[in-house]
């Protein structure tokens, strides 16, 4: 049975009010029952972070897929990352979890005044980044921030402007849906052309 692993800080985890959910989890596993899903997303996780653990947790499992979500945690500006060091760190973590089929995902769009450590100029940037890391390696790439510029983006998330509510996991999982699945249908059928050596 394939493997899909989540990988990321907050909103992949499914933190809402101060505890770790399966709102990510149950979507995915509902959306594709035949394939294992591990959510090893950590809430205030950093790319700095994941890369301490990055081999023990993630590429030990050998997923199929591995999905990369990370920066609302490195958008905080009170942790005084650059945007190249945040892109440096994701680069790293791809490499390192290289051949699994990887889907990069932008940060959201925050709403500045109620995050203005996360000020509109920095979620841009970061997006940015995590964009050209995809078209660097050719990678699946979601952009959740354009995604949630179609309706205000508070809509998305609950009262802290931080974590998500129903609705932008729902708008989550139906952008990963078709992702994935092009992705499996890539794998099934790369594998049924590997015909038996003849006897």
């Amino acid at each position: 049975m394939p493997t899909i692993a989540l990988f990321g800080d907050d909103l992949l985890a499914g933190f809402q009010q101060e505890t770790v959910t399966d709102a990510v989890t149950t979507r995915l596993q509902q959306a594709f029952p035949n394939q294992q899903l591990r959510n090893l997303a950590l809430p205030g996780q950093s790319t700095a972070q994941a890369l301490t653990h990055v081999e023990r947790d993630v590429v030990s499992l050998q997923a199929a897929i591995v999905i990369l979500f990370f920066g609302s945690t490195d958008l905080d500006r009170k942790r005084q990352i650059k945007v190249g060091i945040f892109a440096q760190n994701l680069n790293r973590l791809v490499q390192k979890l290289q051949p699994a089929q990887i889907i990069l995902v932008s940060p959201p769009a925050f709403n500045s005044q109620l995050q203005p450590r996360r000020a509109w100029p920095r979620q841009l940037q970061f997006a940015l980044a995590v964009e050209h890391l995809a078209q660097k390696y050719d990678l699946p790439y979601i952009n959740l921030l354009q995604a949630m510029q179609k309706k205000e983006a508070k809509l998305y998330f609950r009262e802290d402007g931080l974590t998500f509510n129903d609705q932008g996991y729902e708008l989550l999982s139906q952008l990963l849906d078709p992702v994935i699945s092009q992705l499996l249908q890539n794998s099934s059928a790369a594998t049924s052309q590997i015909q038996p050596a003849q006897q």
